[in-house]
């Protein structure tokens, strides 16, 4: 196995969940108008699933010998609370495809642990996905 391209996989993964994180908390904080509770606390949800994506790709990366990364990916922050889902949702395809590259990458190099990690988290991606197209349906 190649630990040291399978650490770099897997902190490209880390930054992308350090920033849905933030910004699912932010769109927790910020979102109004109709539905706002369901909504708000769908974010919140989300965003603790992205945290939790974010300890398990961070303690893989330790096991590897690797060291984490902490930058966030890019964060979004609209005004309008419609362009918030928008925005999420348009991350969350972004993110789907990204693991799907990933999961092949990883098996590629020989790590059936991460693969199947990152496999997990690509169905919570998808799950997220599909909430948000309901929502703006």
């Amino acid at each position: 196995m190649d630990k040291k391209k399978v650490i770099e996989i897997l902190n490209k993964a880390l930054t992308e969940e350090l920033g849905a994180l933030i910004q699912y908390m932010q769109h927790h904080y910020l979102y109004e108008g109709a539905n706002f509770v369901c909504v708000s606390e769908l974010m919140k949800e989300f965003s603790m699933t992205e945290m939790d994506h974010a300890y398990k790709l961070g303690e893989r990366i330790a096991m590897l010998d690797g060291i984490p990364t902490t930058k966030p990916g890019e964060i979004k922050v609209p005004k309008k609370s419609i362009d918030m889902l928008k925005a999420n949702l348009q991350d969350e395809l972004a993110a789907i495809e990204n693991y799907r590259k990933w999961i092949q990458e990883v098996a590629t190099l020989g790590d059936p642990v991460s693969r199947l990690m990152l496999e997990k988290i690509l169905g919570d991606e998808e799950e997220h996905a599909h909430e948000l197209e309901m929502l703006l349906a």
